[in-house]
């Protein structure tokens, strides 16, 4: 005679501690499965093209340069609910840049960057006479004119099909991106 399963009504207290166990280690595993799936991508960001342009006006100039966001997941979509950057010319001085996000799908209030995609974003700021192309800096460290450092703002969540992360803010600094002589830093990486 081949022993079963008994009935649930014949279970006996050895039963059901080991049928709650199994349980419980099934629900962990789904858990670690779902958490494994829907852990954010990792985002690498990048300054190129840096320069400083004149404007339609006489005298006026602007910080040019474009911002690569690579998105590196295989299968989750980037879903930018802020992108701003910061030009920082020295420790205690910066200008807001303005970004071109027409390069991003718009959707639902939310600019969409899909898997395993760069997407190239053109950023501007005003050159204000204040700053001064012939100020030394006082040491090499990080935001002196004209090596500047970028810092990057963003506010994204990650979605693959129906499931979304929470939001996740993002700051990455930029260094050295030299507006007045580019070729000196043609490329610059992003790190957290």
């Amino acid at each position: 005679m081949a022993n079963g399963v008994p009935p649930l009504n014949k279970w006996s207290s050895q039963h059901t501690v080991v049928a709650a166990a199994i349980g419980i280690l099934v629900v962990i595993d789904i858990a670690i499965v779902v958490i494994i799936s829907l852990s954010p991508p990792q985002l690498q960001f990048s300054i190129q093209d840096a320069g400083l342009n004149k404007g339609w006006y006489g005298g006026q100039q602007f910080y040019n340069f474009t911002l690569s966001a690579n998105n590196t997941s295989p299968r989750m979509e980037v879903r930018y609910t802020t992108l701003n950057t910061e030009i920082w010319i020295s420790p205690t001085m910066w200008y807001s840049a303005d970004m071109n996000m027409s390069r991003f799908h718009f959707h639902k209030g939310q600019y969409v960057q899909s898997p395993e995609n760069v997407t190239n974003v053109p950023g501007w700021a005003e050159y204000y006479e204040s700053d001064s192309t012939t100020e030394s800096p006082q040491d090499a460290g990080t935001g002196h004119w004209p090596n500047c450092t970028v810092v990057v703002i963003a506010k994204v969540v990650f979605k693959v099909g129906l499931a979304r992360t929470r939001p996740y803010h993002i700051r990455v600094s930029c260094f050295p991106v030299n507006f007045l002589h580019p070729t000196q830093t043609p490329y610059a990486n992003c790190t957290y």
